[in-house]
């Protein structure tokens, strides 16, 4: 840099100046080399003679190149107070500013195009049931009526992380402060940013309030250069806290640059979700069988019945919560003629969140009455009046609930009935309403508890039949004897018997 002084007076008074730069920062981007021109220094000049003195400095590394650097030089008298005085209209600074070329065909603006892509890592449903284990499933077997797949993907059970691949290029002049703004959906939570392919351009983002769902990143600061492009992964986690339909990503790039286009500027991930579900539904019972003595009166007095406990217990083995599960359960209570066969005492489900029961309703009073069953071999909701019971549930993930049923069988109740052997059989089944985006491997599953009753004197073989066994077992006998001594079987063995007495006879002779 150069400044020149010029003074006309033939008796020029002494001057003094100094040289800065006009940067209020704490790491300038200029730096004078004799950084003792900042101090005021002395200069004689000589009348009609043009003085020059060379500024050096040198521009240390920085990424403000929008904004030129401004210099300054100031000058006054070495002593005010003897001699002429400055002319008071002109300046006493004068300033200058040196831009940074910005590398693009007119100095004064630039003509960048950025363009972006994406693409995600969701499954369609084509590809989730592709896979042979979800082959079989019921919203697969129901694939082809739901048309077009449109925006719909689907969450595996254990799925807890969505990617986003990206493709940034910039297609025409230099990108000065390129910025990519990625907002999304609050089920979504910003989990990193990946640059690919070794690309010596950087994206670095800004650190934002976490409860913002939004992220502003810089690209390659100062500017991303023309024709340039640069691929790098966003790795978003799923939100156990926040459960939603839908997934939306919205991706922005822009520069301090006039676009040619801002049509491809703009990326807009949208889709609707469906979610696996996946549980494990069980359930066990205590006893499963009883043995009833053959009369009601070998039964333990004062006692209603054998006891009975049910237990069916529901898993959540993935990721994400399952809603507004329903859960009904039946239980065979009473015959058709109205005999109740057996009695519930306790009924206890693990208290959730918005999980809430009907409580049971019972169909019917005690009673015992004469009742042939010899002809089912087990009851069920089709043959007898069910005690329902209906339970909305909610299921954390990784978590379980546990539905337990104890009661009584009616003893006196089953004595008046007439069978041999008797299967109960309690169902309980869980689906999901069609409002939910979640959905099940089986479309409602169901769980059968089969408790087995016998009666100990149907299984008694009467002395009649003893009897009667034996003595057809002797007349067998006796027909059979009939006809060997028919047939000559006792004759020929009595003949034979003589021969060998002879055969003896002889021999003892000869001796």
């Amino acid at each position: 840099m150069e400044v020149q002084f010029l003074i006309p007076s033939s008796n020029p008074p002494g001057i003094k100046y100094n040289v800065s730069t006009a940067e209020r920062r704490f790491n300038p981007r200029a730096v004078l080399d004799n950084p003792s021109k900042l101090q005021p220094q002395n200069l004689t000049l000589f009348p009609g003679e043009e003085t020059c003195i060379h500024i050096y400095f040198h521009v240390m590394e920085t990424t403000d190149y929008a904004r030129p650097i401004v210099f300054s030089a100031q000058v006054g008298l070495q002593d005010p107070d003897l001699g002429p005085v400055l002319d008071d209209s002109w300046p006493t600074v004068v300033s200058t500013e040196l831009p940074f070329w910005n590398g693009c065909d007119e100095d004064d603006r630039c003509m960048p195009d950025l363009a972006v892509q994406s693409m995600t890592d969701l499954l369609t449903l084509n590809q989730f049931c592709a896979q042979p284990v979800q082959s079989r499933g019921v919203s697969c077997r129901h694939q082809s009526e739901g048309g077009a797949e449109g925006s719909l993907r689907v969450i595996e059970a254990n799925r807890r992380r969505m990617v986003v691949d990206i493709q940034l290029e910039n297609k025409g002049e230099n990108a000065y402060s390129a910025l990519l703004n990625i907002s999304y959906t609050p089920n979504l939570r910003f989990s990193s940013l990946i640059v690919k392919d070794n690309s010596d351009i950087k994206v670095e983002c800004l650190i934002e309030d976490k409860l913002r769902n939004e992220k502003i990143c810089n690209v390659s600061a100062p500017f991303m250069r023309a024709k340039t492009q640069v691929a790098f992964r966003l790795e978003f986690e799923f939100s156990r806290a926040i459960f939603l339909d839908h997934i939306r990503v919205i991706l922005e790039a822009r520069s301090d640059g006039e676009e040619i286009s801002t049509a491809d500027n703009f990326n807009d991930i949208y889709y609707s979700l469906n979610y696996e579900a996946d549980l494990l539904f069980t359930r066990d019972s205590h006893p499963t069988r009883y043995d009833i003595k053959s009369e009601l009166s070998l039964e333990e007095p004062g006692v209603i019945g054998p006891p009975f406990n049910f237990t069916f217990q529901i898993q959540n083995l993935g990721y994400f919560p399952v809603n507004d599960l329903q859960l009904n359960i039946e239980i065979p209570e009473t015959t058709k003629n109205g005999n109740q066969l057996l009695k519930i005492s306790y009924f206890y489900i693990d208290q959730r969140d918005g999980t809430h029961c009907l409580p049971p309703q019972h169909v019917a009073q005690s009673r015992a009455s004469p009742e042939d069953l010899s002809r089912f071999s087990r009851l069920n909701r089709s043959n007898t009046l069910t005690l329902p019971i209906q339970c909305t549930v909610n299921v954390a993930s990784y978590r379980d609930i546990a539905i337990r049923i104890t009661g009584a069988l009616r003893i006196d109740t089953l004595h008046a009935l007439k069978f041999k052997i008797l299967e109960l059989g309690t169902s309980a089944s869980v689906e999901l309403p069609s409002s939910s985006p979640m959905f099940l491997h089986e479309e409602r599953p169901v769980r059968h508890i089969i408790l087995e009753i016998r009666k100990e004197g149907d299984y008694r073989i009467s002395n009649w039949i003893i009897i009667g066994s034996t003595l057809g077992g002797l007349l067998l006998l006796a027909l059979l004897i009939l006809a060997l001594w028919k047939l000559g079987f006792f004759r020929r063995q009595k003949r034979k018997e003589k021969d060998e007495q002879e055969t003896t006879g002889k021999v003892a002779d000869e001796r």
